[in-house]
């Protein structure tokens, strides 16, 4: 009877111990639920009086969609849109479940014209082992989930190391932007299954060294196709246990909070400093190590081609002008609208500043379609108007390049670029860049002058901000001459008139 009894009583223990977890269990699941629901990501149109506001709505740390007829789409949480409530903003739920908008593609089920990443994988390997003698599969670097970012080369004769411009396509650094995969996918098709056959790719292929990285971000791909559709950024967990940072706000050049968030939580949130997400280091290697003239970043949506500068209203890039034609020329393939990226919204970190400002290359975001994962039926005719796109500027690339490209600009106006860049992106501290560019200034170095001429054009010519970036160099430049004086023991009115020069411009832009 005893044994009988302590059994009866263990077995209610039991029994209440497993209904208490359970109750706990399911308690647990419907927190998730309600914490899931409260943040799930809904559309809201904002209607935006002008640039100031469009501008004001970006630094909130949303996620823009589209600027278009005076008003700004964003997604956004229920507890981020209370930033639109307290700055006093109006605004529309169009839909209260943007994942909705993605209802088609369900887990474990076919994404239709879509590939996954491991698809796009075996899409390279296939591509490197079937065409071997114009293709070279790299992994370029590691995901924070340790999936391989991979960058496939095409060039004819490859591997023999023969000097061609260079050109870099580049797709999905935006989780959710499946579309953004498919062309650069549709690209190396077109180029490998063309090469012998068609007369113009031949020529294109043998004549460039093409770079093609359809995937930057693995694991948001990953993570939006299998978890959360509309996902944007990578999947770093942050220290506040938030997930992600926004790949295109994380690169270097004028790197900041100008439509963007230092805020962890945000979809729009740069990281802790420039270059923190391996993919933008993967980047950034790859574009330092080949010295692109030209290059293409896609994402979605909007039908727009964009170019620097992005980071300021304000900011006009010296190529502007060359810019602004390219565009307008690719834009004839694919209908879509050329414009200055900033005049979209400004955001500092975005790929195509970075490309074009510390690297040289003509660059451009393509944000493709009307919608962040068009329908099947719609992908075919989009990725065949954008390679077409991109065969235009990489065929281009042969005959124009950036004025500050390494390869083909002087020595001076890269070092200014390169000096500008890095003060940009490290508290205007850098060492070694400064001291390049003040090298190349010194009366000892430059004898007729000739690169303090072209350094005082340059800086004449630049934007405020890179005037005041540049300001030290001056003032060093400046003392240089004083004491060139005194070391000679007298002057000369052609040296006085050089430091009144450098004086001019230290006054206006003090």
């Amino acid at each position: 009877m005893k044994k009988l009894g302590f059994l009866s009583l263990g077995a209610a223990v039991l029994f209440s111990f497993v209904s208490f977890n359970s109750s706990f269990a399911a308690e647990s699941r419907t927190i998730e639920q309600i914490r899931a629901a409260s943040e799930n990501p809904m559309i809201v149109k904002v209607p935006a009086e002008g640039k100031k506001q469009v501008a004001d709505i970006a630094n909130m740390g949303f996620d823009i969609a589209e600027v278009k007829n005076g008003a700004v789409t964003i997604i956004v949480t229920k507890t981020n849109l209370k930033k639109l409530d307290k700055r006093g903003y109006k605004y529309t739920v169009t839909n209260p479940d943007a994942n909705s908008l993605l209802n088609r593609f369900r887990a474990g089920t076919t994404l239709g014209k879509y590939h996954s990443y491991e698809q796009v994988q075996q899409i390279l390997k296939d591509a490197e082992a079937n065409n071997p003698t114009i293709c070279k599969l790299n992994v370029i670097g590691k995901s924070f989930e340790g999936r391989d970012i991979y960058a496939l080369n095409i060039t004819g004769n490859i591997g023999r190391g023969q000097k061609k411009p260079a050109g870099l396509i580049m797709g999905l650094h935006h989780s959710r932007e499946w579309i953004s995969v498919e062309v650069p996918l549709a690209l190396i098709n077109e180029l490998i299954t063309k090469y012998q056959k068609d007369k113009d790719i031949t020529k294109l292929v043998d004549g460039r060294d093409i770079w093609i990285v359809p995937v930057v971000n693995p694991d948001g791909l990953t993570y939006s196709q299998t978890k959360s559709k509309m996902w944007r950024k990578n999947r770093r967990l942050n220290p506040d246990k938030s997930y992600g940072v926004d790949p295109n706000r994380n690169y270097g050049y004028e790197w900041g909070n100008v439509g963007s968030s230092d805020y962890m939580g945000d979809d729009t949130y740069h990281g802790t400093k420039a270059f923190s997400e391996p993919c933008t280091q993967a980047i950034k290697k790859l574009a330092e190590e080949h010295k692109f003239v030209g290059d293409i970043t896609f994402h979605s949506y909007s039908e727009l081609i964009l170019y620097p500068y992005s980071y300021a209203y304000e900011a006009h890039a010296r190529d502007e002008k060359l810019l602004a034609q390219l565009a307008g020329e690719m834009a004839k393939f694919n209908g879509y609208t050329p414009e200055k990226s900033s005049d979209l919204y400004p955001s500092m970190g975005d790929t195509d500043d970075f490309m074009y400002g510390a690297c040289g290359s003509l660059s451009f975001t393509i944000e493709l379609a009307s919608s962040f994962i068009p329908a099947d039926s719609e992908v075919p005719k989009i990725c065949a108007d954008n390679v077409k796109a991109c065969l235009h500027l990489l065929d281009k690339i042969g005959e124009v390049h950036a004025s500050t490209h390494p390869d083909y600009a002087s020595k001076t106006a890269v070092a200014i670029s390169r000096y500008i860049y890095a003060a940009g992106v490290s508290d205007r501290k850098d060492v070694d860049a400064k001291n390049e560019l003040v090298n190349l200034l010194n009366p000892a170095n430059d004898a007729d002058a000739a690169n303090l001429e072209e350094f005082i054009t340059e800086v004449a010519k630049s934007d405020q901000n890179s005037k005041q970036l540049l300001l030290p160099v001056l003032k060093e430049v400046k003392n240089m001459y004083m004491n060139s004086i005194l070391d000679k023991g007298g002057n000369t009115r052609q040296t006085i008139r050089k430091i009144e020069k450098l004086q001019s411009e230290i006054g206006q832009i003090e």
